[in-house]
């Protein structure tokens, strides 16, 4: 079965290539079926993934998977949060977001984070909706580290690690990720369900 991922990140697509290649699942990326991106006008985590989920299916006919993703500061209420992606302003840069969280973090007296990945799976056919979700807990630190990875990864050190999300390798990231914990669970539902 083909399942169109509603993403046109290419770091993410990879990601998702890589946790579904031991499935029966051949997935698809968005820009075969279009370049249009999709506005995420949701107000959770939850509700845009669903709403990229759908529309990837309308533009596609396919089975379509959703993912919202973000980095949560605790003692910054949570932020940059649904906002990760743009939280420097509406054409953001990784540099500028990192800059941004950087200067918001550096007189707090802790910095605990976590990267948290929603995703929602939708089928047309079957008017099937369903839910995964995945986190990984770490710290902000003031210095960036390492070359791999993308978005806040370099700034973002793992929980109970000397490392940066950064540093570690593809296929650790592939074990440890929040977004490889969301597929993983997804994987599962979609296992059960499509035999």
């Amino acid at each position: 079965m083909k399942i169109v991922i509603a993403t046109f990140n290419k770091g993410k697509f990879k990601e998702f290539k890589d946790l579904f290649s031991n499935s029966s699942f051949e997935i698809l990326s968005l820009k075969d079926f279009t370049t249009e991106d999709i506005d995420e006008t949701g107000n959770s985590y939850e509700e845009n993934a669903m709403l990229k989920a759908k529309k990837a299916s309308e533009l596609s006919n396919y089975p379509s998977l959703g993912d919202d993703s973000g980095l949560e500061v605790k003692l910054l209420n949570n932020d940059p949060g649904l906002f990760s992606a743009r939280y420097s302003g509406k054409n953001a840069t990784d540099e500028a977001n990192i800059k941004k969280l950087l200067n918001e973090t550096k007189n707090l007296e802790n910095t605990k984070a976590k990267f948290v990945s929603t995703l929602a799976f939708y089928d047309p056919q079957k008017d099937l909706e369903l839910f995964s979700f995945g986190e990984l807990e770490g710290e902000i630190i003031q210095e960036k580290k390492g070359e791999k990875g993308f978005g806040y990864d370099p700034i973002f050190k793992i929980k109970n690690s000397c490392k940066t999300l950064a540093e570690v390798s593809f296929k650790e990231r592939m074990e440890i990720s929040h977004r490889a914990k969301s597929t993983q669970e997804m994987l599962k539902h979609l296992n059960h369900l499509y035999k």
